[in-house]
């Protein structure tokens, strides 16, 4: 009987020293996959633990925008410097570029003018500043002089004479999103100066 016991107690160790090497000495590929994910964070956390700040010169964006007829609309924004900032926010990073003297090209509406010929309607404006934020694709200026026209071709011009425009004036507040696929204008206080123009 004493024998039974001491066999039964060693084969109970047994099994338990099974189950616990299984459960804890045994590395499953989700305990590898948790591990990788943690060390992650702890390289990237210390990166973004702070606002980040960059210089940049001369910044050019280009966006384009799918149209339901296949063709796409081109903005272009330029600028002569910008400062990039990284704000950490807990999870994400906001993104914020403060842009210096600005041009922007707008393209309203590409289409057929007389003969076929093809047309576009152009928005452009100046600012000594504005502010696009990456996280929301959104652009913000103050004190905007806008320009609207109208000219042959559906390619972006890189240059505009100011005095072939149909309609300026000076805006107080400018906005527009890039998010989705129609762009999303806004102008505030806008006080326009309308001139007579033929179209092509």
């Amino acid at each position: 009987m004493f024998r039974n016991a001491t066999y039964f107690s060693i084969l109970g160790f047994g099994v338990s020293a099974l189950a616990w090497l299984f459960q804890f000495g045994i590395v499953r590929q989700s305990d590898i996959d948790l591990y990788y994910s943690f060390l992650e964070k702890d390289q990237i956390a210390p990166a973004f633990a702070s606002t980040t700040h960059q210089m940049r010169q001369g910044v050019r964006k280009d966006i384009w925008f799918a149209q339901e007829d296949g063709s796409r609309l081109h903005y272009r924004i330029q600028s002569e410097s910008s400062l990039l900032t990284l704000v950490p926010d807990k999870k994400k990073v906001e993104v914020i570029e403060n842009l210096e003297k600005i041009k922007c090209w707008m393209q309203d509406k590409l289409y057929e003018g007389a003969n076929a010929a093809k047309m576009q309607q152009i928005r452009f404006f100046e600012a000594d500043q504005g502010t696009y934020q990456y996280t929301t694709q959104k652009f913000l200026a103050q004190t905007v002089e806008l320009s609207l026209f109208r000219l042959a071709d559906h390619i972006l011009p890189q240059t505009l004479d100011p005095k072939t425009s149909f309609l300026k004036g000076i805006a107080k507040d400018v906005s527009f999103s890039v998010s989705g696929k129609l762009p999303h204008f806004q102008a505030q206080q806008f006080k326009a100066i309308l001139k007579q123009q033929k179209e092509g």
